[in-house]
């Protein structure tokens, strides 16, 4: 059975973006055999698709992607100044 996820992340900022793809791109490389991950940039929008023959495979590199999002925004927000909901520190 192939199972398929889709994760679109809502980036309005183009340089937010930019730095999200860029520190996301390391860690779609040298992927187990069966589990294929597709990532391309549209307007304001970074969309994932993950492929694999298993649903915990498909399921664990989603959320593997949301943590990797996550501290992501974390990070980039305390080093623009700014706390984990965007105003400034």
């Amino acid at each position: 059975m192939k199972v398929t996820a889709d994760l679109v992340l809502s980036v309005p900022d183009r340089r937010s973006l930019r730095k999200l793809s860029d520190v996301l791109a390391p860690d779609n490389e040298g992927l187990p055999k069966g589990l294929r991950l597709l990532a391309t940039e549209a307007e304001g929008s970074l969309r994932y698709r993950v492929e694999s023959g298993s649903v915990s495979t498909t399921l664990s590199s989603v959320l593997a992607l949301l943590r990797d999002v996550a501290l992501f925004q974390e990070v980039w927000l305390l080093s623009q100044g700014q706390d984990a909901g965007g105003r400034k520190a």
